[in-house]
């Protein structure tokens, strides 16, 4: 049997998306899997837009991802990142969230990720600078691990302010709940979460919680099965596994 090395599957991966991607196929495979969020009043039309325009989401592979887990499809974030006008339909669309859920005063700024969330994070505070001006906080970032820092400027966030986690898409529901400790930890309140998407595909009870407990915002709840490594379907086919930091640029 013939084994496949990992650069060899990476570029299996990129020629095959780039063939996909120049196709009407493509728009099938991505509506299969996205669902417009409850609260977001971008389409499931406007979703597939960004989605596409940032060739953004890899299907039928094998990767990695932060947390250890297994997945035959993935997005990547920083993807959509690249393009500010992606990056805006985004913001205005969190930024409208934000001035329906809550009252004039009651959100003092946002906490994300000094990772491609910055952008989004941003992006907000600039769209409501005159109407509800907010401050934006940033935790620290490992582009190696993908994993977050909790250390923030002293002061950064004071006792009571109300703060939003925000982060560009969310799994398990730890980074975000990571973020929403550190808003608490610095005495701050934590009034919501927001996300682009969810990508838990319902597996993870934290999600389902979270959802529960805080106001939570995400355009898009993408259906993205993921697996223990253990229990992996694709590493008992001896698909080539690539880590979620591999995957490329298109």
């Amino acid at each position: 049997m013939t084994t496949i090395t990992v650069e060899q599957a990476l570029a299996e991966l990129e020629q095959r998306h780039r063939a996909l991607y120049a196709t009407p196929e493509i728009d099938e495979r991505l509506a299969s899997i996205v669902r417009a969020g409850p609260h977001t009043n971008l389409t499931e039309a406007d979703i597939l837009h960004i989605l596409r325009s940032a060739r953004s989401v890899f299907v039928d592979t094998h990767v990695e991802v932060v947390s250890g887990h297994h997945t035959a499809t993935y997005l990547r974030f920083e993807s959509i990142a690249r393009y500010p006008d992606l990056i805006g339909l985004i913001a205005d669309d969190m930024a409208a969230w934000i001035k329906q859920t809550f009252q004039h005063g009651a959100v003092t700024g946002l906490l994300a990720t000094a990772s491609a969330a910055r952008a989004l994070a941003q992006g907000v505070a600039d769209r409501l600078q005159k109407a509800q001006p907010l401050r934006v906080t940033l935790t620290p970032f490992s582009c190696e691990t993908g994993r977050i820092g909790t250390d923030i400027k002293v002061g950064a966030v004071t006792a009571q302010e109300g703060f939003l986690a925000l982060n560009d898409v969310t799994t398990r529901g730890n980074c975000v709940s990571k973020l929403g400790k550190v808003i608490t930890d610095n005495g701050g309140r934590l009034v919501g979460m927001m996300v682009f998407a969810r990508r838990d595909s319902g597996q993870f009870p934290l999600m389902k919680d979270l959802v529960a407990q805080y106001p939570f915002y995400y355009a898009a709840d993408l259906e993205m099965p993921q697996w223990e490594p253990a229990q992996c379907p694709l590493c008992q086919s001896n698909k080539p596994l690539i880590s979620w930091k591999d995957m490329p640029e298109l």
